[in-house]
């Protein structure tokens, strides 16, 4: 009675592991979106291009920085003056510590650096000489300014918000993308589904043919070359369903893989007829297309830099002036708190002055190019605009046509089904010969795979639309990603 219970559990578990999973289209698009490893890809780009914006934004706000040397020791041997002016040699050991804290501020309009800070530094010498010493800096006002040069802050504020922006669209396009390689890794798997089964009935028919067959042949009604081409038409229908069934395990694993399913899930594809009906208008979708897509963004972006390189290699083939200036208080002490009384005032000021006198056309020739790099760009561009425009129409009349072509498929594909049943029945009846009934197999087989492919095209243009529009005119509303 026990061995019978494990039996049963046996083959309870066994047919929980073999359940099939049962998807349609939709459920697979669902999938890959959430399950799928390339989903994660599109998402990692996304929040790369998210915190590459963080960082941007975040620049322009005050920071605040401590950096100091805690501590510093040298051991040397050092020559020193004596009070009558001789010069001896003596043992050194110096500790140093240094502690600075700064606040700074980006001036993104001339690109220039306010600080804030404060330090306090200290020196102690052992060996032949002990002392101590401390200098305060208790308040220190800096300004630091390239006069002339060039300005990356002002130009990034107009081109770095164009890089979140296009991640933005482009995260909504490849998720569309994504859904086209949900739709073909679908219509790849129904495709040898419905061809296994097809070769399976075939396999079938052609058996109860050849057995009829060689019935007839025995009692001299067929010709033996009648008899071998049906021989024959059963081998190769065997060989086929044979042939369907591995297509059929290699796609039903690579959709598995593909959806984050371990490759031994069992899964069994139902196919949606419901089909959305409506038309897209070329207008709407030109509207839409030039009002979403990443391209055009990312071409923006691309006048955009060219023209700050031509800015850049412009300022950097003439004079500037680097200006470094502080204001602050300062005092020295043996000690920390005399180091803080009555503090001096301390002043800084640098103009760094660079002049390009003789560069034999280096510097107009760099010029020249950066100006004909920018005119190719914005030729390119004008180029793009137009293959984009004609690319949208392409999109929009296929589209508006595979839903006929599907539909005529669909029609031809019960036209042969029932074609070959009756071709079957005239054959079994003894109405029509061998050559009738397999050309009518090999049309119902046919229509069978332009059927499939009529439904991939179908959803393939589908989504090709909402990818290039970023709008859903089924729902008629923006696709939100």
């Amino acid at each position: 009675m026990k061995n019978i219970y494990l039996l049963l559990i046996c083959i309870f578990l066994g047919t929980i592991s073999q359940a099939q999973i049962q998807l349609s289209l939709k459920d697979v698009i669902s999938l890959a979106k959430t399950n799928s490893i390339s989903s994660k890809k599109i998402e990692n780009r996304y929040q790369n291009s998210y915190w590459r914006h963080f960082s941007y934004k975040r620049q322009f706000l005050p920071s605040l920085v401590f950096d100091g040397t805690l501590p510093e020791f040298q051991h040397f041997i050092a020559s020193v003056t004596q009070n009558d002016g001789a010069e001896t040699f003596v043992n050194r050991n110096v500790i140093s510590n240094k502690a600075n804290l700064s606040i700074n501020q980006l001036v993104p309009l001339t690109g220039g650096v306010i600080s804030i800070g404060t330090g306090l530094d200290n020196i102690q010498l052992s060996g032949n000489t002990q002392s101590a010493t401390y200098l305060s800096r208790p308040i220190e006002f800096g300004y630091s300014q390239n006069i002339f040069g060039f300005n990356r802050y002002k130009w990034d504020k107009k081109i770095e918000p164009l890089y979140f922006n296009e991640a933005e669209l482009l995260k909504a396009e490849e998720i569309e993308q994504l859904s086209i390689e949900s739709v073909n890794r679908y219509f790849d798997l129904l495709r040898d589904q419905l061809s296994m089964k097809n070769a399976e009935n075939n396999f079938l028919n052609n058996d109860t043919i050849y057995k009829i067959g060689k019935g007839r042949y025995s009692y001299g009604k067929i010709s033996e070359n009648e008899l071998l081409q049906l021989e024959l038409s059963l081998l190769n229908a065997e060989m086929s369903y044979e042939k369907q069934k591995l297509n059929l395990e290699l796609s039903r694993q690579k959709l598995a893989t593909f959806l984050g399913y371990s490759s031994q899930e069992n899964i069994e594809l139902v196919l949606d007829s419901l089909i959305p009906e409506f038309d897209v208008n070329y207008a709407e979708a030109l509207n839409f297309a030039n009002q979403y897509h990443s391209q055009l963004i990312r071409q923006e972006k691309e006048v955009l830099e060219a023209e700050m390189n031509v800015a850049r290699v412009k300022i950097d083939n003439r004079f500037n002036f680097n200006l470094s200036a502080s204001f602050g208080l300062s005092q020295t002490a043996d000690n920390i708190t005399d180091s803080y009384l009555k503090p001096q005032n301390q002043e800084f000021v640098s103009l760094g002055v660079r002049v390009p006198i003789v560069q034999w056309g280096l510097g107009r020739g760099r010029i020249k190019q950066a100006k004909e790099y920018a005119e190719l760009v914005k030729s390119t561009i004008e180029q793009e605009k137009i293959d984009f425009n004609q690319d949208i129409y392409v999109k929009v009349a296929q589209f508006n046509l595979t839903r006929k072509q599907l539909k005529v498929s669909e029609r031809a594909k019960e036209v042969a089904a029932k074609r070959f049943e009756v071709a079957k029945q005239r054959y079994l009846i003894g109405k029509t010969i061998v050559t009738d009934l397999q050309i009518a197999q090999q049309e119902k087989d046919n229509a069978l795979i332009r059927y499939i492919n009529a439904y991939r095209d179908f959803w393939k243009s589908y989504y090709e639309i909402r990818k290039t529009t970023h709008y859903d005119f089924e729902a008629k509303t923006i696709i939100v990603n």
